[in-house]
């Protein structure tokens, strides 16, 4: 008997609207299962199947706190995947404003997200091909700088372009995207809005980021 690829048992999880749905609201955040059900309408019973299914395929898990269990998700993979999934859709959203910052998923977008990804490019810490995005020679070295150590090897990917959709340009995603935003947020460069996919630089790191990216205006 042929073995079923993993690859294909995701396609199928993803394949059913209500599964593909669950993931969808989970990639904003946590919820609980009646919060699930009221977002998706669908009943706590139609949806218990669900959540169990992906939860035995490793996609989602549950945290209780007290009576209630909170879901998240455990495949950070994901969330590149949505990235892709979004622009093979055929029918796509009107082009949204031009930003300073912005968030998508865990990494940086807008003219900010944009202008780090054309700097690593530039100074060859990110080698754009017809197989992905590769790390350069003295990578780790030259993302000292904006005080990012090389992310362990993981199921995610380390690096990949991300089309900006307010751009129409690439910014950086993959574990080494989410690992620049988490250092520039942490030392207070860039700001995320509460509750939105919206960002600010702050005055410092203003100053700091267009010193590293060669006087590049970001305003």
């Amino acid at each position: 008997m042929c073995r079923v690829d993993e690859r294909v048992r995701l396609l199928e999880d993803l394949a059913n609207p209500v599964r593909y749905g669950v993931l969808v609201r989970l990639e904003r955040g946590p919820a609980t299962a009646a919060e699930l059900a009221v977002a998706l309408d669908v009943s706590p019973t139609k949806l218990a199947n669900h959540l169990r299914r992906l939860r035995e395929h490793g996609l989602v898990a549950a945290h209780r706190s007290g009576r209630h269990a909170a879901y998240e998700l455990a495949e950070p993979g994901l969330r590149e995947l949505f990235s892709v999934l979004n622009e093979l859709r055929s029918e796509r959203p009107s082009k949204p404003p031009s930003v300073p910052a912005g968030t998508c998923y865990d990494h940086l977008s807008g003219r900010l997200g944009v202008a780090l990804f054309d700097a690593l490019v530039e100074r060859g810490v990110l080698v754009p091909g017809d197989a992905g995005v590769s790390l350069g020679d003295g990578a780790a070295e030259a993302l000292v700088r904006f005080g990012v150590d090389l992310p362990q090897a993981s199921r995610r990917l380390m690096a990949y372009a991300c089309l900006d959709s307010s751009e129409g340009r690439p910014h950086l995603g993959g574990a080494l995207g989410a690992e620049l935003a988490r250092s520039l947020i942490d030392r207070g460069w860039v700001v995320p809005g509460p509750g939105s996919r919206t960002a600010r630089i702050t005055p410092a790191g203003r100053r700091a980021l267009r010193s590293l990216l060669g006087g590049t205006e970001l305003a």
